[in-house]
C-alpha cells in the first residue's frame, strides 16, 4: 500500500520530531534506604549495625541509644547526604569516630576505647560501620576480652552480622575452630 506524498511527508516529519524533540528528564524519587537499626544485632546494651539512615539517627533517643561509636573513615562519611556527628550532637548523645581502614587500625587502643565507651555510658551504645562487619569484629573482640566469651562464641556473633565464616571456610567448605593459644599449651 502506497501513502500519498503529503501523508508520507507528515509521517516522516512526525517521526523526526519525536526523535529530535527534547526529552523531559524523568524525576527519579530517591529510593528509601532500609533502616540499619531494624536489622541491628542487639547484644545486651550494645547494638551492632551498618550505617544508620537519617531517620535512624533522628530516632536514637527514642530507642534509648545514648552513645554512638562509629568505625567508618572520613572518606566514607563524606559520601553521606547528612552530617552524622551534628545530628547526634543535637540530641545530646555521645559520639566517637575511630576510622577502621585496613589491618593497622585494629589495635588494642581501639578495643580499649570501645570498652570505655560501653562502661561509662548509661543506655544503649550503637556500634556501627558501613555494613556491620567491622562493628561485629570489634564487638567479638570485646566479648572475648571483657565478657569472657570463647573465640568460637565470639565468631558466632560475627556470623550473625555476616562477617563469618571467613573466606577460608567458604572456600574450603570446612568449619574452622578458633582457640586461644594459651589454651593449646595446657
Amino acid at each position: 500500500m502506497r501513502l500519498p506524498p503529503a501523508l508520507t511527508m507528515f509521517a516522516v516529519l512526525g517521526l523526526t520530531a519525536c526523535a529530535t524533540a527534547p526529552q523531559k528528564s524523568a524525576v527519579v524519587a530517591p529510593v528509601p534506604q532500609p533502616s540499619a537499626l531494624a536489622k541491628a544485632i542487639q547484644q545486651g546494651e550494645i547494638l551492632l549495625a551498618g550505617q544508620p539512615t537519617l531517620e535512624d539517627l533522628q530516632g536514637l533517643k527514642s530507642r534509648d541509644i545514648r552513645y554512638v561509636f562509629n568505625l567508618r573513615t572520613p572518606d566514607e562519611m563524606s559520601a553521606l547526604s547528612f552530617d552524622e556527628p551534628a545530628l547526634i550532637a543535637q540530641q545530646g548523645i555521645g559520639y566517637e569516630q575511630y576510622p577502621v581502614n585496613g589491618n593497622a587500625a585494629w589495635t588494642p587502643q581501639l578495643l580499649s576505647a570501645f570498652a570505655k565507651a560501653v562502661q561509662t555510658n548509661e543506655g544503649k551504645v550503637l556500634l556501627h560501620c558501613a555494613s556491620g562487619g567491622r562493628a561485629a569484629t570489634l564487638y567479638a573482640a570485646y566479648a572475648m576480652k571483657y565478657l569472657g566469651k570463647t573465640p568460637d562464641e565470639a565468631v558466632q556473633i560475627m556470623a550473625a552480622a555476616g562477617s563469618w565464616p571467613l573466606p577460608l571456610e567458604r572456600l574450603t567448605g570446612e568449619r574452622l575452630s578458633l582457640v586461644r593459644s594459651k589454651d593449646l599449651e595446657k
